[in-house]
């Protein structure tokens, strides 16, 4: 007789936050390509390795999650901020407009991840 084993299973569509890992890496790799003087090849090597450092650091530290979301929502809603000013140039009402409301979607999106384990469902069944 087997014992039943217990899996929290839930599909994630958030493709925001994967962007943004790979953002981050990006800017990671770049800065050890430029101000450190590693070699390219190791560079590189330190932006992919820091892709999946942030993912797991996301996915593992509460205090992580939300450091890096207002962090990039804060950085999305700056460029709204430069295109709204660049659309409407006698007024920067039209940036701030753009930034709040960007802003907002990007804490949405990742309001998945925020109460993903607090909303997790677990199934208990059987394996054969």
């Amino acid at each position: 007789m087997k014992m039943a084993t217990k899996y929290i299973i839930r599909k994630r569509q958030n493709t925001i936050l994967y962007t943004e890992f790979f953002l981050a890496a990006l800017a990671t790799g770049i800065v050890a390509f430029t101000y450190y003087k590693l070699h390219t090849a190791t560079a590189l090597l330190v932006g992919i390795a820091s892709m999946f450092l942030f993912a797991v650091l996301f996915f593992a530290n509460s205090i992580f999650r939300y450091l890096f979301s207002i962090l990039f929502s804060l950085g999305w809603a700056l460029l709204a901020f430069v295109a709204g000013v660049s659309v409407e140039t006698k007024s920067d009402t039209t940036g701030w407009v753009f930034a709040i409301i960007t802003f907002a979607m990007s804490i949405w999106a990742h309001w998945d991840h925020f109460n993903f384990i607090k909303q997790a469902q677990v199934y208990e069944y059987e394996v054969h």
